[in-house]
């Protein structure tokens, strides 16, 4: 699944609930992850169960700023993806 592909759009997702440094996130994949808008951690129950999250999907940052100005390497999110207003249930 590209996420792009759902930018701006309202878009139902699944995935296993884990924290982040940046805050809560939905693991929809090995290597695909969707952050919680609003929502900085999940409780320590909720980790690794899958849910159903529904919610406005953005693109932020940019893989630009994880680089300084001489090319040396930053540390940062660089471009990812938030589900704003976004609504869950557990399904396991």
């Amino acid at each position: 699944m590209d996420l792009a592909d759902y930018v701006d759009d309202t878009a139902t997702l699944f995935g296993l609930a884990e924290n982040a440094a940046a805050g809560a996130i939905l693991r929809c994949g090995p290597n695909t992850h969707v952050y919680i808008g609003g929502l900085p951690r999940w409780a320590d129950d909720e980790l690794d169960a899958a849910f159903e999250v529904t919610g406005h999907l953005v693109a932020e940052g940019d893989d630009a700023d994880l680089r300084a100005s001489d090319g040396r390497p930053r540390h940062g999110l660089g471009r990812h993806y938030v589900l704003k207003d976004a609504t869950w249930e557990r399904i396991t």
